[in-house]
């Protein structure tokens, strides 16, 4: 799962007129799918022992032996994670092609480059410029979030408003088939990160998920989950990762 993550993010541009291909055949009278980019996040240069890849936006950091890379996902980039969007758990695809990303996602990967075992847990938080926290989501949320939907005998619902549920929620659409759901959930129990142990070489990759932000949110640090480099049973040396970033307004 990480292998595809990783390389369905790498060719999500040059593959995007397929994505539009397949829309086209999933929605039948729909408009096909149409993702677009209105607000991106990119790394703040400048930030100490970090690399920059340009064409991704990603920023990596190395500490004793230890590297983490995070790499902010657009809203292309987000829909082509699955090759059917109508699962894809991060977004919502209309009726009328428009997609809209729900959540502010981030790929994360650790690396064990030198040290003999590490241990990554998976809470991380995001601090924005006024000083508001967001956690990361696990699964045990979206666990909660797709099991509260009501499975009808059709498998398929009319789309619908609930007073008391945020309308980003991934049962708010258009139809609402439970094949798809369960597709859906499957997809954020692999996608997300796991914590675990990482020996020497290892490498690591999941989605840090946040609430998504508002759109007038400009700076924030992301404080990736705690890693912890086990030299023995009685050693243990925390290591500490923050990340600089900015959300953008899109010129259109």
């Amino acid at each position: 799962m990480t292998r595809q993550i990783l390389h369905k993010i790498t060719s999500s541009k040059q593959s995007f007129v397929m994505y539009i291909l397949i829309g086209t055949l999933l929605t039948g009278c729909a408009i096909a799918p149409n993702p677009e980019i209105d607000v991106f996040i990119e790394p703040v240069e400048g930030q100490t022992d970090t690399k920059i890849d340009p064409q991704t936006g990603a920023v990596t950091m190395q500490k004793n032996g230890v590297a983490v890379t995070l790499e902010p996902l657009d809203e292309i980039e987000m829909y082509s994670l699955t090759d059917d969007p109508h699962i894809n758990p991060y977004l919502i695809v209309e009726n009328n092609g428009n997609v809209e990303p729900i959540y502010t996602v981030f790929l994360m990967t650790v690396h064990n480059l030198t040290t003999p075992r590490v241990v990554v847990e998976e809470s991380a938080q995001l601090i924005d410029r006024n000083g508001a926290q967001y956690a990361n989501l696990p699964f045990d949320y979206f666990e909660d979030l797709y099991g509260s939907v009501t499975k009808t005998d059709q498998n398929v619902q009319q789309s619908r408003t609930i007073p008391h549920y945020h309308p980003y929620d991934p049962y708010y659409r258009s139809y609402l088939d439970i094949a798809a759901l369960e597709a859906g959930q499957e997809f954020a129990a692999e996608s997300l990160f796991e914590s675990g142990k990482l020996f020497k070489g290892g490498k690591r990759s999941g989605l840090i998920v946040f609430d998504r932000l508002n759109r007038d949110t400009v700076d924030m640090r992301i404080i990736v989950p705690e890693i912890s480099i086990i030299h023995s049973e009685e050693k243990h040396e925390k290591l500490k990762f923050n990340f600089d970033f900015k959300q953008v307004i899109a010129e259109n």
